[in-house]
C-alpha cells in the first residue's frame, strides 16, 4: 500500500482531548481510510481496466485483510460490499466507478471540510514536498523541515494506527509560526531549485521521481503552505498522519 500525508485542522481544545487520548486521533482521519485500497487499484486501471474489473475485487479483498478491523469495516461500509462478496468476485464495475470518483475528488479538492473539518492530502507528493522544503531527507532542526514531518508524536505507539508512525499535531501557536515560514516570498523559488529527479530518487526520497513531477510538486508546496495560512489566520491546530 502507498502512503499518503494527511493534515487536519483542529481547534484547541478539540486538541487538547487528543492529547489526553491519543486513541482519539486516529478518527480525524476515518475518510482518508479507503486512499490505500483506492491507490492500489487505480494504479493499474489506468494499464488493465478490463483485468481490474475481473480482479479487482479479490484484490481489494486481499488488501482489506491487511488492515485493522475497525478500519477494514469502515471501508466495507463506504463500498457496500462485505470482504466475502468482494473475494466472490463481485462488485468489479460498481467498485472501480467508486473508486474513480474517490481519487478524482481528493485530487480536484485537496483541502476542503470533510465532516466540519478542514482536510488536506498531499497523496504520495509529500516527502517531495519535504525535501524541497528543507533539502534533507528527515525533518530536523531547521524550520522548513517541520511542516510535514515534523510535530509531537500522540501517543507511544511507535507504528499508530495506520502503521506508518503515530499521528503528530502542531499547537496553533507553532502552526502561526510555520505559516509564516512557509509564506515567505522566496521559499518557492528555493524549492524549485532543489528539484532534481536523479537527486531526489538517489536519495530514496519517496516514491521516486521524473524531471516531469516538478510542478505537481510544487503545485502540492503551494497547496500545504496555503493550509497552514488558513489554519493560521483561524488560530487552529494541526494534527497529521502518514495513512
Amino acid at each position: 500500500m502507498s502512503m499518503s500525508a494527511t493534515f487536519v485542522q483542529v481547534d484547541e481544545a478539540e486538541l487538547a482531548r487528543i492529547q489526553a487520548d491519543p486513541s482519539l486521533a486516529e478518527a480525524l482521519f476515518a475518510d482518508q481510510s479507503l486512499a490505500p485500497a483506492a491507490d492500489a487499484l487505480l494504479n493499474l486501471a489506468g494499464k488493465m481496466q478490463d483485468r481490474v474489473r475481473a480482479a479487482g475485487p479479490q484484490m481489494l479483498a486481499a488488501t482489506l485483510a491487511r488492515f485493522d478491523p475497525q478500519m477494514r469495516q469502515q471501508v466495507e461500509e463506504r463500498l457496500g460490499r462485505s470482504m466475502a462478496s468482494l473475494a466472490a468476485g463481485q462488485g468489479g464495475d460498481d467498485m472501480l466507478k467508486l473508486l474513480q470518483q474517490h481519487m478524482a475528488a481528493r485530487r480536484a479538492a485537496p483541502a476542503s471540510p470533510a465532516g466540519g473539518r478542514t482536510v488536506l492530502s498531499l497523496d504520495k507528493a509529500w516527502h517531495g514536498v519535504h525535501y524541497l522544503l528543507c533539502g534533507e531527507v528527515e525533518p530536523g532542526a531547521v524550520l522548513l523541515s517541520q511542516p510535514v514531518l515534523g510535530g509531537l508524536d500522540l501517543g507511544d505507539d511507535d507504528e499508530g494506527f495506520s502503521g506508518y508512525g503515530p499521528a503528530r499535531y502542531f499547537t496553533a501557536a507553532q502552526v502561526a509560526e510555520l505559516g509564516q515560514a512557509l509564506s515567505r516570498p522566496e521559499v518557492e523559488a528555493q524549492a524549485a531549485a532543489r528539484f532534481d529527479a536523479a537527486q531526489m530518487s538517489q536519495l530514496k526520497i519517496y516514491p521516486g521521481w521524473r524531471p516531469s513531477d516538478a510542478e505537481s510538486v510544487l503545485d502540492a508546496l503551494r497547496r500545504l503552505r496555503d493550509f497552514y495560512s488558513d489554519a493560521a489566520a483561524k488560530g487552529r491546530a494541526i494534527v497529521t498522519c502518514l495513512v
